[in-house]
């Protein structure tokens, strides 16, 4: 019985071929895990609690940084319209407590 040449590509093509099934069958099974594998117990732990983390630690969202520095021209304005009231009344409070020393000091004969 001698070496035919036949028959060894015919060997050769069907070793590739099942070599290729059993490839194909192995990705098929690790992408199968893949899709299976859920979130961990940490992912699961933060997207149920992350809220309230931020809320305990007094962390600032990235939305609310966004709306104060918006919203700090319109604050500045009226802290600067809330100084000069203050500035005013404070003249007035100034004026007031002299006349009040001066009072003071008319009752107790200086």
């Amino acid at each position: 019985m001698g070496w035919d040449w036949t028959t060894f590509w015919y060997v050769l093509i069907i070793g590739i071929l099942v070599l290729a099934l059993v490839l194909v069958i192995i990705w098929y099974f690790q992408l199968r895990k893949k899709k299976r594998k859920g979130p961990s117990h940490i992912e699961l732990y933060f997207d149920e609690n992350f809220r309230g983390m931020i809320g305990e630690w007094d962390m600032v969202s990235r939305d609310r940084v966004k709306d104060f520095k918006k919203d700090i021209g319109k604050r500045l304005e009226k802290v600067g319209g809330d100084i000069g009231i203050l500035e005013k009344n404070r003249v007035d409070l100034d004026r007031r407590m002299s006349a009040l020393e001066d009072r003071m000091g008319e009752m107790e004969g200086i």
